[in-house]
């Protein structure tokens, strides 16, 4: 509020005419005397802000001083606003650091266009962390970002989308961030990859180092890779034929609205008892955890094998609960 206040009073002032404090005040709907600390708050910043007394007087700029409160866009200082907003960062392990390092990036910026970007963080905040999920990285995080800086070659298991694991040796190029995922940018065997650091499941040095392609551009590269993965996305390979209701459509997709919207969306939104569809997972314990999540709004038609896990599964959880009760005294 002070900020949008203090750019208020710069604003008037720089009309060329003095105005008085009880004047502010009335525009501004504040007390004389917070006005007259803004003002010294102004002169603080640099601001060349004096009062005059007399007939005709009043608080005025010195002539010719003009703020250029252009310096920052509104854009801009929002941009500033929300880069340095710890919930944007996404990330504990980088948090503190980058936090630091934004504070003195802001505290470069003149003191009057800091003003612009104060009033835009009480106003506009990007919270990245999904619901009910943990932003923790992946274990291998810190030492493979050594490796990186060091352009040291690593050997790497890894879990592909089908279950299988395999070998890889990697020059590892770069980390990307996307929302609350880290991605591992690497040379196979002259081959840019990504691989989901979710999926990695073992890391070690191979004690080599490897020479870095000059021209390799990391957001020419993520740019062009993503465009490339949402147009193609790969093969799901475990197709499910349920039938659910209009409530677990729902909750699908919010949950999982990327990937299932093409299937649920033809269902529409209102309808009574429950409608077939066929919905199409990387592989099977995706598909029981995501209809697990669901429960009674969805009944599995086939495969038959994934319908009795999903009653297992529930059965063991009932009788955990069951037997927990029947241990714990009235």
């Amino acid at each position: 509020m002070r900020a949008q206040r203090l750019i208020s009073i710069l604003m008037a002032l720089q009309r060329g005419h003095p105005l008085t404090a009880g004047e502010l005040a009335q525009r501004l709907d504040v007390s004389i005397r917070t006005i007259f600390r803004d003002i010294d708050a102004l002169s603080s910043m640099g601001v060349p802000v004096y009062t005059e007394a007399g007939r005709g007087g009043g608080i005025r700029l010195v002539e010719g001083y003009t703020s250029d409160l252009t310096g920052l866009s509104p854009g801009e200082a929002e941009a500033l606003a929300l880069i340095a907003s710890p919930a944007s960062m996404g990330v504990r392990e980088l948090a503190q650091p980058a936090h630091s390092a934004l504070d003195k990036l802001a505290a470069a910026v003149p003191s009057i266009h800091q003003l612009r970007a104060q009033h835009a963080r009480g106003r506009l905040l990007f919270d990245t962390k999904p619901w009910f999920r943990s932003l923790d990285a992946s274990p291998f995080l810190d030492q493979l970002r050594t490796l990186i800086w060091k352009d040291a070659c690593i050997d790497i298991r890894y879990e592909r989308s089908n279950g299988e694991h395999r070998d890889y040796r990697v020059e590892p190029y770069a980390l990307v961030v996307k929302v609350d995922t880290w991605y591992l940018i690497g040379r196979v065997q002259r081959e840019m990859r990504v691989f989901r650091m979710s999926r990695m499941q073992t890391l070690a040095p191979t004690g080599e180092t490897f020479a870095r392609d000059a021209d390799f551009d990391l957001q020419k590269f993520w740019k062009r890779w993503c465009e490339r993965f949402e147009s193609n996305p790969p093969p799901r390979n475990f197709a499910v034929d349920v039938n659910i209701s209009a409530r677990g459509r729902r909750h699908l997709l919010d949950s999982f609205g990327t990937w299932l919207k093409p299937r649920l969306e033809p269902l529409g939104d209102r309808f009574k008892g429950r409608k077939a569809v066929t919905l199409e997972f990387d592989r099977e314990d995706i598909a029981l955890r995501v209809l697990f999540e669901i429960g009674g709004e969805v009944e599995i038609v086939k495969p038959r094998s994934l319908h009795r896990k999903l009653h297992a599964q529930a059965a063991k959880i009932l009788g955990a609960v069951a037997s927990r009760t029947e241990a714990t005294p009235d």
